[in-house]
Protein backbone atom coordinates (compact mmCIF):
# COMPACT_ATOMS: atom_id res chain seq x y z
CA UNK A 1 0.00 0.00 0.00
CA UNK A 2 1.36 3.49 -0.81
CA UNK A 3 0.60 6.65 1.13
CA UNK A 4 0.99 10.29 0.26
CA UNK A 5 1.97 12.73 2.97
CA UNK A 6 -0.36 15.60 3.71
CA UNK A 7 -0.13 18.33 6.29
CA UNK A 8 -2.94 19.00 8.76
CA UNK A 9 -6.02 20.69 7.44
CA UNK A 10 -7.24 23.56 9.55
CA UNK A 11 -10.86 22.87 8.66
CA UNK A 12 -10.60 19.09 8.31
CA UNK A 13 -13.14 18.21 10.98
CA UNK A 14 -15.27 21.32 10.90
CA UNK A 15 -16.02 23.51 13.89
CA UNK A 16 -14.74 22.63 17.37
CA UNK A 17 -16.34 23.99 20.54
CA UNK A 18 -15.48 26.99 22.68
CA UNK A 19 -15.18 25.49 26.12
CA UNK A 20 -14.42 26.69 29.63
CA UNK A 21 -11.03 25.58 30.92
CA UNK A 22 -12.86 24.51 34.07
CA UNK A 23 -14.14 21.46 32.19
CA UNK A 24 -10.58 20.23 31.60
CA UNK A 25 -8.65 18.07 34.06
CA UNK A 26 -5.83 19.44 36.17
CA UNK A 27 -3.37 17.58 33.97
CA UNK A 28 -4.49 19.69 31.01
CA UNK A 29 -3.60 23.03 32.54
CA UNK A 30 -2.63 25.75 30.11
CA UNK A 31 1.03 25.69 29.21
CA UNK A 32 1.69 22.04 30.02
CA UNK A 33 5.30 20.97 29.34
CA UNK A 34 4.87 17.23 28.90
CA UNK A 35 6.63 16.82 25.56
CA UNK A 36 9.36 14.28 26.16
CA UNK A 37 12.90 15.68 26.40
CA UNK A 38 12.59 18.45 23.83
CA UNK A 39 15.42 20.98 23.50
CA UNK A 40 14.88 24.57 24.55
CA UNK A 41 15.31 27.51 22.23
CA UNK A 42 18.68 28.22 23.90
CA UNK A 43 19.81 24.64 23.25
CA UNK A 44 19.02 24.88 19.56
CA UNK A 45 20.52 28.32 19.18
CA UNK A 46 17.54 29.33 17.04
CA UNK A 47 15.49 32.47 17.38
CA UNK A 48 11.73 32.29 17.60
CA UNK A 49 11.57 32.99 13.87
CA UNK A 50 14.23 30.35 13.25
CA UNK A 51 12.22 27.76 15.17
CA UNK A 52 9.10 28.67 13.22
CA UNK A 53 10.85 28.47 9.85
CA UNK A 54 12.45 25.16 10.85
CA UNK A 55 9.03 23.84 11.84
CA UNK A 56 7.44 24.90 8.56
CA UNK A 57 10.25 23.30 6.58
CA UNK A 58 9.94 20.08 8.59
CA UNK A 59 6.18 20.07 7.98
CA UNK A 60 6.68 20.65 4.25
CA UNK A 61 9.04 17.68 3.89
CA UNK A 62 6.97 15.39 6.11
CA UNK A 63 9.38 15.31 9.08
CA UNK A 64 6.68 15.28 11.73
CA UNK A 65 9.11 14.62 14.59
CA UNK A 66 11.08 17.79 13.86
CA UNK A 67 7.85 19.71 13.20
CA UNK A 68 6.53 18.77 16.64
CA UNK A 69 9.78 19.87 18.30
CA UNK A 70 10.16 23.21 16.54
CA UNK A 71 6.49 24.23 16.77
CA UNK A 72 6.66 23.66 20.53
CA UNK A 73 9.82 25.75 20.72
CA UNK A 74 8.29 28.55 18.64
CA UNK A 75 5.24 28.47 20.89
CA UNK A 76 7.37 29.27 23.96
CA UNK A 77 7.84 32.80 22.64
CA UNK A 78 4.28 33.25 21.37
CA UNK A 79 2.09 31.01 23.58
CA UNK A 80 -1.28 32.28 22.34
CA UNK A 81 -0.54 32.10 18.62
CA UNK A 82 -3.46 30.14 17.22
CA UNK A 83 -1.59 28.88 14.17
CA UNK A 84 1.32 27.63 16.30
CA UNK A 85 -1.05 26.01 18.80
CA UNK A 86 -2.90 24.20 16.04
CA UNK A 87 0.26 22.80 14.52
CA UNK A 88 2.02 22.10 17.81
CA UNK A 89 -0.77 19.97 19.28
CA UNK A 90 -1.39 18.18 15.98
CA UNK A 91 2.21 17.15 15.37
CA UNK A 92 2.77 16.34 19.04
CA UNK A 93 -0.16 13.94 18.78
CA UNK A 94 1.14 12.47 15.53
CA UNK A 95 4.40 11.78 17.35
CA UNK A 96 2.57 9.98 20.16
CA UNK A 97 2.75 12.64 22.90
CA UNK A 98 -0.99 12.84 23.51
CA UNK A 99 -0.58 13.91 27.15
CA UNK A 100 1.67 16.78 26.08
CA UNK A 101 -0.61 17.74 23.20
CA UNK A 102 -3.81 17.81 25.29
CA UNK A 103 -3.14 21.12 27.13
CA UNK A 104 -2.23 22.77 23.85
CA UNK A 105 -5.43 21.49 22.27
CA UNK A 106 -7.42 22.70 25.28
CA UNK A 107 -5.93 26.17 24.99
CA UNK A 108 -6.65 26.26 21.29
CA UNK A 109 -10.30 25.33 21.90
CA UNK A 110 -10.66 28.40 24.14
CA UNK A 111 -8.86 30.80 21.80
CA UNK A 112 -10.33 29.53 18.54
CA UNK A 113 -13.89 28.16 18.50
CA UNK A 114 -13.25 27.08 14.91
CA UNK A 115 -10.37 24.76 15.87
CA UNK A 116 -10.20 21.47 14.04
CA UNK A 117 -9.71 18.21 15.91
CA UNK A 118 -8.50 19.54 19.22
CA UNK A 119 -11.44 18.08 21.16
CA UNK A 120 -10.49 14.54 20.11
CA UNK A 121 -7.06 14.91 21.70
CA UNK A 122 -8.47 16.36 24.91
CA UNK A 123 -11.18 13.69 25.06
CA UNK A 124 -8.63 10.90 24.71
CA UNK A 125 -6.58 12.28 27.58
CA UNK A 126 -9.69 12.69 29.75
CA UNK A 127 -10.60 9.05 29.10
CA UNK A 128 -7.04 7.96 29.87
CA UNK A 129 -7.42 9.65 33.28
CA UNK A 130 -10.86 8.14 33.87
CA UNK A 131 -12.63 11.50 33.91
CA UNK A 132 -15.72 10.34 32.04
CA UNK A 133 -18.18 12.90 33.40
CA UNK A 134 -15.97 15.73 32.13
CA UNK A 135 -15.54 13.81 28.88
CA UNK A 136 -19.29 13.50 28.39
CA UNK A 137 -19.69 17.24 28.98
CA UNK A 138 -16.94 18.07 26.51
CA UNK A 139 -18.19 15.81 23.73
CA UNK A 140 -21.81 16.81 24.27
CA UNK A 141 -20.94 20.42 23.50
CA UNK A 142 -18.82 19.70 20.41
CA UNK A 143 -20.23 20.64 17.02
CA UNK A 144 -20.92 17.51 14.98
CA UNK A 145 -19.42 18.40 11.63
CA UNK A 146 -17.04 16.54 9.36
CA UNK A 147 -15.65 13.40 10.96
CA UNK A 148 -17.03 14.61 14.28
CA UNK A 149 -20.46 13.84 12.84
CA UNK A 150 -19.88 10.15 13.48
CA UNK A 151 -17.09 10.27 16.07
CA UNK A 152 -18.80 12.41 18.69
CA UNK A 153 -21.93 10.28 19.24
CA UNK A 154 -19.73 7.21 19.76
CA UNK A 155 -17.33 9.09 22.05
CA UNK A 156 -20.25 10.42 24.08
CA UNK A 157 -21.65 6.90 24.33
CA UNK A 158 -18.38 5.55 25.71
CA UNK A 159 -18.09 8.52 28.08
CA UNK A 160 -21.49 7.76 29.54
CA UNK A 161 -20.68 4.04 29.67
CA UNK A 162 -17.48 4.89 31.54
CA UNK A 163 -19.55 6.89 34.01
CA UNK A 164 -21.89 3.90 34.49
CA UNK A 165 -24.84 5.34 32.55
CA UNK A 166 -25.90 2.49 30.25
CA UNK A 167 -29.17 4.04 29.09
CA UNK A 168 -27.45 7.33 28.38
CA UNK A 169 -24.75 5.53 26.41
CA UNK A 170 -27.23 3.79 24.12
CA UNK A 171 -29.24 7.01 23.73
CA UNK A 172 -26.08 8.88 22.68
CA UNK A 173 -25.60 6.44 19.79
CA UNK A 174 -28.99 7.51 18.43
CA UNK A 175 -27.16 10.59 17.18
CA UNK A 176 -25.96 8.38 14.32
CA UNK A 177 -29.50 7.61 13.12
CA UNK A 178 -29.65 10.52 10.69
CA UNK A 179 -27.24 8.72 8.36
CA UNK A 180 -28.17 5.13 7.40
CA UNK A 181 -24.53 4.50 6.52
CA UNK A 182 -23.65 4.68 10.22
CA UNK A 183 -25.85 1.69 11.19
CA UNK A 184 -22.90 -0.72 11.27
CA UNK A 185 -20.90 1.66 13.48
CA UNK A 186 -23.83 2.21 15.80
CA UNK A 187 -24.75 -1.43 16.30
CA UNK A 188 -21.15 -2.58 16.75
CA UNK A 189 -20.42 -0.08 19.50
CA UNK A 190 -23.83 -0.58 21.10
CA UNK A 191 -23.08 -4.32 21.24
CA UNK A 192 -19.67 -3.74 22.80
CA UNK A 193 -21.11 -1.37 25.41
CA UNK A 194 -23.95 -3.77 26.23
CA UNK A 195 -21.67 -6.79 26.65
CA UNK A 196 -19.13 -4.79 28.68
CA UNK A 197 -21.89 -3.64 31.05
CA UNK A 198 -23.44 -7.09 31.41
CA UNK A 199 -26.54 -6.46 29.30
CA UNK A 200 -26.39 -9.80 27.46
CA UNK A 201 -29.87 -9.67 25.99
CA UNK A 202 -29.24 -6.25 24.47
CA UNK A 203 -25.78 -7.34 23.31
CA UNK A 204 -27.36 -10.23 21.42
CA UNK A 205 -29.81 -7.87 19.71
CA UNK A 206 -27.10 -5.40 18.76
CA UNK A 207 -24.65 -8.01 17.50
CA UNK A 208 -27.36 -9.56 15.33
CA UNK A 209 -28.26 -6.12 13.97
CA UNK A 210 -24.59 -5.51 13.25
CA UNK A 211 -24.23 -8.76 11.32
CA UNK A 212 -27.42 -8.07 9.37
CA UNK A 213 -26.76 -4.39 8.70
CA UNK A 214 -26.15 -4.92 4.99
CA UNK A 215 -22.39 -4.35 5.11
CA UNK A 216 -20.05 -7.32 5.06
CA UNK A 217 -18.45 -7.49 8.52
CA UNK A 218 -14.81 -6.47 8.74
CA UNK A 219 -12.19 -8.84 10.06
CA UNK A 220 -12.21 -6.94 13.35
CA UNK A 221 -16.00 -7.18 13.39
CA UNK A 222 -15.79 -10.95 12.96
CA UNK A 223 -13.34 -11.16 15.83
CA UNK A 224 -15.63 -9.13 18.10
CA UNK A 225 -18.95 -10.66 17.07
CA UNK A 226 -17.50 -14.16 16.80
CA UNK A 227 -16.03 -13.90 20.27
CA UNK A 228 -19.44 -12.94 21.63
CA UNK A 229 -21.08 -15.92 19.92
CA UNK A 230 -18.51 -18.38 21.29
CA UNK A 231 -18.82 -17.00 24.80
CA UNK A 232 -22.52 -17.75 24.52
CA UNK A 233 -22.17 -21.32 23.28
CA UNK A 234 -22.52 -20.66 19.54
CA UNK A 235 -19.09 -21.50 18.18
CA UNK A 236 -20.54 -22.98 14.97
CA UNK A 237 -22.04 -19.61 14.03
CA UNK A 238 -18.73 -17.92 14.73
CA UNK A 239 -16.88 -20.39 12.49
CA UNK A 240 -19.39 -19.77 9.73
CA UNK A 241 -18.68 -16.04 9.94
CA UNK A 242 -14.97 -16.72 9.63
CA UNK A 243 -15.48 -19.16 6.74
CA UNK A 244 -17.49 -16.57 4.81
CA UNK A 245 -14.72 -14.03 5.31
CA UNK A 246 -12.11 -16.56 4.21
CA UNK A 247 -14.03 -17.06 0.98
CA UNK A 248 -13.87 -13.32 0.29
CA UNK A 249 -10.26 -12.86 1.44
CA UNK A 250 -8.46 -16.21 1.21
CA UNK A 251 -5.01 -14.69 1.78
CA UNK A 252 -5.84 -12.85 5.00
CA UNK A 253 -2.94 -13.15 7.42
CA UNK A 254 -5.08 -12.00 10.32
CA UNK A 255 -7.93 -14.45 9.85
CA UNK A 256 -6.48 -17.01 12.25
CA UNK A 257 -6.23 -14.31 14.91
CA UNK A 258 -9.86 -13.37 14.33
CA UNK A 259 -11.05 -16.94 14.95
CA UNK A 260 -8.89 -17.87 17.94
CA UNK A 261 -11.19 -19.63 20.37
CA UNK A 262 -13.84 -20.38 17.77
CA UNK A 263 -13.03 -24.11 17.65
CA UNK A 264 -14.66 -26.95 19.55
CA UNK A 265 -12.98 -27.61 22.87
CA UNK A 266 -10.99 -24.38 22.86
CA UNK A 267 -11.23 -21.79 25.56
CA UNK A 268 -13.49 -18.97 24.33
CA UNK A 269 -11.75 -15.72 23.53
CA UNK A 270 -11.76 -13.21 26.39
CA UNK A 271 -13.85 -10.07 26.31
CA UNK A 272 -12.01 -7.67 24.01
CA UNK A 273 -13.38 -4.41 25.43
CA UNK A 274 -13.46 -4.35 29.20
CA UNK A 275 -13.58 -0.58 29.83
CA UNK A 276 -14.64 2.62 28.13
CA UNK A 277 -11.11 3.72 27.22
CA UNK A 278 -10.65 0.49 25.24
CA UNK A 279 -13.98 1.12 23.51
CA UNK A 280 -12.78 4.56 22.42
CA UNK A 281 -9.54 2.95 21.24
CA UNK A 282 -11.61 0.69 18.97
CA UNK A 283 -13.23 3.77 17.43
CA UNK A 284 -9.93 5.55 16.84
CA UNK A 285 -8.27 2.44 15.44
CA UNK A 286 -11.14 1.93 13.00
CA UNK A 287 -10.93 5.57 11.91
CA UNK A 288 -7.16 5.31 11.41
CA UNK A 289 -7.59 2.19 9.26
CA UNK A 290 -10.24 4.01 7.23
CA UNK A 291 -7.96 6.99 6.57
CA UNK A 292 -4.67 5.14 6.08
CA UNK A 293 -4.90 5.06 2.29
CA UNK A 294 -5.92 8.68 1.82
CA UNK A 295 -4.52 10.82 4.64
CA UNK A 296 -1.36 9.49 6.24
CA UNK A 297 -0.89 12.14 8.93
CA UNK A 298 -4.47 12.13 10.17
CA UNK A 299 -4.43 8.32 10.20
CA UNK A 300 -1.27 8.43 12.30
CA UNK A 301 -2.93 10.84 14.73
CA UNK A 302 -5.88 8.49 15.20
CA UNK A 303 -3.74 5.40 15.74
CA UNK A 304 -1.72 7.35 18.32
CA UNK A 305 -4.97 8.20 20.12
CA UNK A 306 -5.91 4.51 20.07
CA UNK A 307 -2.57 3.50 21.57
CA UNK A 308 -2.77 6.28 24.16
CA UNK A 309 -6.02 4.73 25.34
CA UNK A 310 -4.89 1.11 24.97
CA UNK A 311 -1.09 0.79 24.73
CA UNK A 312 -1.20 -3.00 24.22
CA UNK A 313 -3.64 -2.90 21.28
CA UNK A 314 -2.00 -5.33 18.80
CA UNK A 315 -3.89 -4.25 15.69
CA UNK A 316 -3.09 -0.60 16.39
CA UNK A 317 0.59 -1.46 16.94
CA UNK A 318 0.62 -3.24 13.59
CA UNK A 319 -1.05 -0.30 11.84
CA UNK A 320 1.39 2.15 13.44
CA UNK A 321 4.25 0.12 12.00
CA UNK A 322 2.69 0.28 8.55
CA UNK A 323 2.24 4.04 8.81
CA UNK A 324 5.82 4.54 9.99
CA UNK A 325 7.12 2.38 7.16
CA UNK A 326 5.11 4.46 4.68
CA UNK A 327 7.00 7.51 5.94
CA UNK A 328 10.32 5.64 5.57
CA UNK A 329 10.79 5.77 9.33
CA UNK A 330 12.01 2.23 9.26
CA UNK A 331 13.52 1.92 12.74
CA UNK A 332 10.27 3.11 14.33
CA UNK A 333 8.26 0.79 12.09
CA UNK A 334 10.38 -2.17 13.14
CA UNK A 335 10.00 -1.20 16.81
CA UNK A 336 6.21 -1.06 16.39
CA UNK A 337 6.12 -4.48 14.71
CA UNK A 338 8.27 -5.97 17.45
CA UNK A 339 5.91 -4.62 20.09
CA UNK A 340 3.15 -6.88 18.73
CA UNK A 341 3.14 -9.87 21.07
CA UNK A 342 -0.26 -11.42 20.84
CA UNK A 343 -1.76 -14.33 18.99
CA UNK A 344 0.29 -16.28 16.50
CA UNK A 345 -1.17 -14.88 13.29
CA UNK A 346 -0.72 -11.29 14.40
CA UNK A 347 2.86 -12.08 15.29
CA UNK A 348 3.25 -13.66 11.84
CA UNK A 349 1.83 -10.55 10.18
CA UNK A 350 4.13 -8.33 12.25
CA UNK A 351 7.19 -10.46 11.44
CA UNK A 352 6.43 -10.40 7.72
CA UNK A 353 5.93 -6.64 7.87
CA UNK A 354 9.22 -6.27 9.73
CA UNK A 355 11.04 -8.32 7.09
CA UNK A 356 9.53 -6.16 4.34
CA UNK A 357 10.61 -3.02 6.20
CA UNK A 358 14.14 -4.36 6.68
CA UNK A 359 14.32 -4.86 2.93
CA UNK A 360 12.97 -1.38 2.21
CA UNK A 361 15.58 0.06 4.58
CA UNK A 362 18.33 -1.69 2.62
CA UNK A 363 19.04 -4.25 5.36
CA UNK A 364 18.95 -7.14 2.91
CA UNK A 365 20.75 -9.72 5.02
CA UNK A 366 18.40 -9.09 7.94
CA UNK A 367 15.35 -9.27 5.67
CA UNK A 368 16.46 -12.51 4.01
CA UNK A 369 17.28 -14.10 7.36
CA UNK A 370 13.91 -13.15 8.85
CA UNK A 371 11.94 -14.35 5.80
CA UNK A 372 13.87 -17.63 5.90
CA UNK A 373 13.19 -18.05 9.62
CA UNK A 374 9.46 -17.45 9.11
CA UNK A 375 9.32 -19.83 6.14
CA UNK A 376 11.03 -22.59 8.12
CA UNK A 377 8.78 -22.10 11.15
CA UNK A 378 5.56 -22.05 9.13
CA UNK A 379 5.74 -24.85 6.52
CA UNK A 380 1.96 -24.55 6.11
CA UNK A 381 2.16 -21.06 4.59
CA UNK A 382 3.55 -19.50 1.42
CA UNK A 383 3.74 -15.87 2.53
CA UNK A 384 7.37 -15.67 3.58
CA UNK A 385 8.65 -17.57 0.54
CA UNK A 386 6.64 -15.46 -1.88
CA UNK A 387 7.85 -12.21 -0.35
CA UNK A 388 11.43 -13.49 -0.17
CA UNK A 389 11.30 -14.46 -3.83
CA UNK A 390 9.94 -11.03 -4.72
CA UNK A 391 12.70 -9.31 -2.72
CA UNK A 392 15.44 -11.35 -4.37
CA UNK A 393 13.96 -10.70 -7.80
CA UNK A 394 13.84 -6.93 -7.16
CA UNK A 395 17.48 -7.12 -6.12
CA UNK A 396 18.24 -8.95 -9.40
CA UNK A 397 19.38 -12.06 -7.54
CA UNK A 398 17.44 -14.10 -10.06
CA UNK A 399 19.03 -17.52 -9.49
CA UNK A 400 18.17 -17.39 -5.79
CA UNK A 401 14.72 -15.97 -6.51
CA UNK A 402 13.86 -18.83 -8.88
CA UNK A 403 14.89 -21.38 -6.24
CA UNK A 404 12.72 -19.70 -3.59
CA UNK A 405 9.70 -19.55 -5.91
CA UNK A 406 10.19 -23.25 -6.63
CA UNK A 407 10.07 -23.99 -2.88
CA UNK A 408 6.83 -22.02 -2.63
CA UNK A 409 5.29 -23.82 -5.61
CA UNK A 410 6.14 -27.20 -4.04
CA UNK A 411 4.22 -26.14 -0.93
CA UNK A 412 1.30 -25.02 -3.01
CA UNK A 413 -0.53 -28.21 -3.90
CA UNK A 414 -3.11 -27.48 -6.58
CA UNK A 415 -2.76 -23.84 -7.70
CA UNK A 416 -5.72 -21.56 -8.37
CA UNK A 417 -6.13 -18.17 -10.02
CA UNK A 418 -4.55 -16.17 -7.18
CA UNK A 419 -1.28 -18.11 -7.53
CA UNK A 420 -0.41 -16.71 -10.96
CA UNK A 421 2.09 -14.40 -9.26
CA UNK A 422 4.27 -17.33 -8.19
CA UNK A 423 4.67 -18.66 -11.71
CA UNK A 424 5.12 -15.15 -13.10
CA UNK A 425 7.84 -14.35 -10.57
CA UNK A 426 9.67 -17.57 -11.31
CA UNK A 427 9.20 -17.00 -15.03
CA UNK A 428 10.84 -13.57 -14.83
CA UNK A 429 13.70 -15.01 -12.79
CA UNK A 430 14.22 -17.84 -15.27
CA UNK A 431 14.05 -15.47 -18.25
CA UNK A 432 16.64 -13.19 -16.70
CA UNK A 433 19.00 -16.15 -16.18
CA UNK A 434 18.54 -17.23 -19.83
CA UNK A 435 16.48 -20.34 -19.10
CA UNK A 436 13.86 -19.48 -21.64
CA UNK A 437 12.16 -22.87 -21.92
CA UNK A 438 11.42 -22.89 -18.18
CA UNK A 439 10.45 -19.21 -18.25
CA UNK A 440 8.02 -19.67 -21.12
CA UNK A 441 6.43 -22.63 -19.35
CA UNK A 442 5.96 -20.54 -16.21
CA UNK A 443 4.42 -17.63 -18.12
CA UNK A 444 2.01 -19.96 -19.90
CA UNK A 445 1.04 -21.53 -16.57
CA UNK A 446 0.43 -18.06 -15.10
CA UNK A 447 -1.86 -17.28 -18.05
CA UNK A 448 -3.65 -20.57 -17.61
CA UNK A 449 -4.43 -19.55 -14.03
CA UNK A 450 -5.26 -15.91 -14.87
CA UNK A 451 -5.83 -15.59 -18.64
CA UNK A 452 -6.25 -11.80 -18.77
CA UNK A 453 -3.51 -10.79 -16.34
CA UNK A 454 -1.98 -7.77 -18.13
CA UNK A 455 1.52 -8.09 -16.66
CA UNK A 456 1.87 -11.68 -17.82
CA UNK A 457 0.36 -10.90 -21.22
CA UNK A 458 2.84 -8.07 -21.62
CA UNK A 459 5.95 -9.86 -20.35
CA UNK A 460 5.39 -13.00 -22.41
CA UNK A 461 4.39 -11.01 -25.47
CA UNK A 462 7.40 -8.71 -25.23
CA UNK A 463 9.75 -11.66 -24.68
CA UNK A 464 8.45 -13.37 -27.81
CA UNK A 465 8.78 -10.16 -29.84
CA UNK A 466 12.27 -9.51 -28.51
CA UNK A 467 13.31 -12.96 -29.71
CA UNK A 468 11.42 -12.71 -32.97
CA UNK A 469 9.17 -15.69 -32.22
CA UNK A 470 5.38 -16.01 -32.15
CA UNK A 471 5.15 -12.34 -33.13
CA UNK A 472 1.54 -12.28 -34.27
CA UNK A 473 0.43 -14.10 -31.15
CA UNK A 474 2.59 -11.76 -29.09
CA UNK A 475 0.85 -8.81 -30.68
CA UNK A 476 -2.52 -10.22 -29.66
CA UNK A 477 -1.34 -10.72 -26.05
CA UNK A 478 0.03 -7.20 -25.78
CA UNK A 479 -3.05 -5.61 -27.36
CA UNK A 480 -5.13 -7.35 -24.70
CA UNK A 481 -2.80 -6.00 -22.03
CA UNK A 482 -3.00 -2.44 -23.40
CA UNK A 483 -6.80 -2.65 -23.49
CA UNK A 484 -6.75 -3.29 -19.74
CA UNK A 485 -4.03 -0.73 -18.90
CA UNK A 486 -4.33 2.01 -21.52
CA UNK A 487 -2.21 4.47 -19.49
CA UNK A 488 0.69 2.11 -18.75
CA UNK A 489 3.69 3.40 -20.72
CA UNK A 490 5.63 0.15 -20.42
CA UNK A 491 2.85 -1.98 -21.86
CA UNK A 492 2.18 0.55 -24.62
CA UNK A 493 5.93 0.43 -25.39
CA UNK A 494 5.66 -3.33 -25.84
CA UNK A 495 2.93 -2.84 -28.44
CA UNK A 496 5.03 -0.22 -30.21
CA UNK A 497 7.94 -2.63 -30.29
CA UNK A 498 5.72 -5.31 -31.85
CA UNK A 499 4.86 -2.89 -34.66
CA UNK A 500 8.55 -2.11 -35.06
CA UNK A 501 9.60 -5.76 -35.28
CA UNK A 502 6.85 -6.39 -37.84
CA UNK A 503 8.16 -3.51 -39.95
CA UNK A 504 5.09 -1.39 -39.27
CA UNK A 505 7.19 1.69 -38.58
CA UNK A 506 4.52 4.38 -38.86
CA UNK A 507 2.34 2.50 -36.37
CA UNK A 508 5.41 2.01 -34.17
CA UNK A 509 6.08 5.77 -34.09
CA UNK A 510 2.48 6.59 -33.19
CA UNK A 511 2.35 3.97 -30.45
CA UNK A 512 5.78 4.73 -28.99
CA UNK A 513 5.03 8.46 -28.89
CA UNK A 514 1.97 7.54 -26.83
CA UNK A 515 4.19 5.45 -24.52
CA UNK A 516 6.60 8.37 -24.07
CA UNK A 517 3.74 10.66 -23.07
CA UNK A 518 2.83 8.25 -20.28
CA UNK A 519 6.39 7.36 -19.18
CA UNK A 520 8.79 10.04 -20.45
CA UNK A 521 11.87 9.12 -18.40
CA UNK A 522 12.35 5.46 -19.23
CA UNK A 523 15.55 4.89 -21.25
CA UNK A 524 14.27 1.81 -23.09
CA UNK A 525 11.14 3.56 -24.34
CA UNK A 526 13.21 6.53 -25.51
CA UNK A 527 15.58 4.12 -27.25
CA UNK A 528 12.71 2.35 -29.01
CA UNK A 529 11.20 5.62 -30.16
CA UNK A 530 14.59 6.68 -31.51
CA UNK A 531 14.78 3.46 -33.55
CA UNK A 532 11.29 4.02 -34.94
CA UNK A 533 12.08 7.62 -35.86
CA UNK A 534 15.22 6.48 -37.69
CA UNK A 535 13.27 3.97 -39.74
CA UNK A 536 10.76 6.61 -40.95
CA UNK A 537 13.55 9.01 -41.87
CA UNK A 538 13.29 11.35 -38.87
CA UNK A 539 17.03 11.14 -38.17
CA UNK A 540 17.51 14.26 -36.00
CA UNK A 541 14.64 13.23 -33.75
CA UNK A 542 16.06 9.72 -33.57
CA UNK A 543 19.41 11.02 -32.35
CA UNK A 544 17.68 13.26 -29.82
CA UNK A 545 15.82 10.24 -28.37
CA UNK A 546 18.99 8.14 -28.25
CA UNK A 547 20.87 10.93 -26.49
CA UNK A 548 18.06 11.29 -24.00
CA UNK A 549 18.01 7.53 -23.45
CA UNK A 550 21.77 7.56 -22.89
CA UNK A 551 21.41 10.32 -20.28
CA UNK A 552 18.74 8.27 -18.50
CA UNK A 553 20.39 4.86 -18.79
CA UNK A 554 22.11 3.16 -15.87
CA UNK A 555 22.60 -0.09 -17.77
CA UNK A 556 26.04 -0.58 -19.30
CA UNK A 557 24.88 -2.78 -22.18
CA UNK A 558 22.07 -0.42 -23.16
CA UNK A 559 24.41 2.57 -22.92
CA UNK A 560 26.95 0.90 -25.19
CA UNK A 561 24.30 0.11 -27.80
CA UNK A 562 23.02 3.67 -27.67
CA UNK A 563 26.48 5.12 -28.13
CA UNK A 564 27.08 2.85 -31.11
CA UNK A 565 23.86 4.09 -32.76
CA UNK A 566 24.82 7.68 -32.07
CA UNK A 567 28.22 7.06 -33.68
CA UNK A 568 27.19 5.05 -36.74
CA UNK A 569 23.41 5.21 -37.06
CA UNK A 570 21.04 2.26 -37.18
CA UNK A 571 21.23 -0.62 -39.60
CA UNK A 572 17.75 -1.44 -40.83
CA UNK A 573 16.57 -4.67 -39.20
CA UNK A 574 14.92 -7.44 -41.15
CA UNK A 575 11.25 -7.36 -40.14
CA UNK A 576 9.92 -10.57 -38.62
CA UNK A 577 6.54 -12.09 -39.38
CA UNK A 578 4.48 -14.98 -38.20
CA UNK A 579 5.83 -16.95 -41.15
CA UNK A 580 9.52 -16.22 -40.57
CA UNK A 581 9.20 -16.48 -36.81
CA UNK A 582 7.57 -19.89 -36.74
CA UNK A 583 10.80 -21.82 -37.06
CA UNK A 584 12.86 -19.76 -34.58
CA UNK A 585 13.77 -21.13 -31.19
CA UNK A 586 13.80 -19.23 -27.96
CA UNK A 587 17.10 -18.66 -26.28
Amino acid sequence: MQFHWRGPKSTFLGTALALSVAVLPAGCAVGGQDLAVQPSAEDTGFSSLGNYLSARHAEAVGDTKAAATFYRLALEDDPDNIDLLRRAYFFSTVEGDVSGAAPLAARLMVLDPGASIASLVVSADLAKQGQFDDLATLVGKTAQQGLNGFLNPVLEAWAKAGAGDYEGAIAALNGLDANPGYLTLKTQHAALIAEMMGKDKDAETFFQSYLKSGDQPSLRGIQLAGGYLVRHGRAAEARELAANYATRFPNSLLLADAIVGFGEGEDPPPLEVTNAAQGMAELHYGTAALLAESDLQTATMFVRLALHLRPDFPLAQLLLGQLMAAQERYDEAIAAYRSVDHRESLKLAASLAEAETQGAAGHLDEAIALYSKIADSRPDRLDALVELGDLLRREERFEEAAAVYTRAIKRLGTPDARHWTLFFGRGVSNERTERWAQAESDFLKALELSPEQPFVLNYLGYSWVDQGINVERAKDLIERAVAQRPKDGYIIDSLGWVHYRLGEYDEAVTTLERAIRETPDDPTINDHLGDAYWMVGRRLEARFQWERALDLSKDAELSANLQKKLDTGLTAPKPVSSKTAAGKKGR
